[in-house]
């Protein structure tokens, strides 16, 4: 049942654009100035008061997959899995940002190119040609496990309330915007978590960046492993543009536009690839499970 919902998900997802203002997380930011006005979430611990920002959703979530279980022969069980798979993937899509950018780049227009490879990087590109599409393509290899495969993985192994659970502390890690100002202390205890949840998917995602481009390259910046890293979180990241990068065989230098958009379009390739092994494993690990 999670296979099919999350296959239904990512056809979804593909097919019906439209929908994906329905994965915007603004609710988060009144529902958090809630707690702190109720709650006075902000006078606990960063960790007490992320339990409590989690735990009523997470609770709400549970108590939904519940009452649907095996409802109807398991068609509301599918219909469940197949929302809350499809709300906790993204929430924006890779695929239409990597197209702006190669748009911006067939067009040799470096305002263009900025602006499209900021919602890749989430932060100010470099302004120089080969450094801003070297950047874009290793961030496809990261990007791809926080909008994709990690949510995919938890639904899989746990169920809804796993991935609500990512993607809410991933929403609350990387947009500040949707927390209450005296909740800041927050996200360093939600990336503090992300990137214990990111490790296992994270490894899995290193195989099969592998087993889809070339395993030796890949392999042996594998063993290499990450120079530095801040904390687990950080190292996942890393660990996944380096191993990314040298299974494709990504060049340290990119002297023209044409050269840029090949190359990002391997990354790509990759992704994709990389999306089937994952799929496939889910599926094994269905029938064994």
């Amino acid at each position: 049942m999670s296979f099919l919902s999350i296959l239904i998900a990512l056809l979804i997802e593909r097919s019906m654009p439209q929908l994906r203002s329905f994965r915007r997380f603004d609710w988060l930011r009144d529902y958090s100035h809630w707690l702190v006005e109720v709650l006075q979430i902000d006078k606990l611990g960063a960790w007490a008061g992320l339990a409590l920002l989690l735990l009523p959703v997470l609770v709400v979530v549970w108590l939904l997959a519940s009452i649907f279980e095996n409802a109807l022969f398991g068609l509301f069980e599918l219909a469940f899995g197949v929302l809350v798979v499809y709300l906790t993937l993204g929430p924006e899509e890779l695929d239409p940002q990597v197209d702006d950018y190669l748009d911006a780049l067939d067009m040799d227009d470096e305002r263009a190119r900025s602006a499209a490879a900021t919602p890749l990087l989430l932060q100010e590109p470099p302004a120089e040609l080969s450094s801003q599409s070297l950047a874009v393509s290793r961030s496809l290899f990261s990007e791809a496990l926080i909008r994709i495969y990690a949510p995919i993985f938890w639904f899989a192994l746990l169920g809804p309330v796993a991935a609500v659970a990512y993607r809410l502390l991933e929403r609350i890690q990387r947009d500040d915007r949707l927390l209450d100002e005296s909740l800041a202390s927050l996200r360093i205890s939600a990336r503090e978590l992300l990137g214990w949840l990111d490790w296992i998917p994270a490894r899995m995602t290193l195989f099969a960046y592998m087993v889809a481009g070339s395993f030796d390259e890949g392999w042996q910046r594998f063993r290499r492993g990450v120079a530095l890293a801040a904390d687990t979180y950080e190292q996942n990241i890393e660990l996944l543009r380096q191993v990314g990068s040298a299974a494709i065989g990504l060049p340290e230098e990119i002297g023209s536009a044409a050269a840029a958009g090949a190359e990002l379009r391997k990354a790509r390739g990759l992704v994709l690839r990389s999306l089937v092994i994952w799929l496939l494993l889910i599926l094994l690990l269905s029938l064994l499970f």
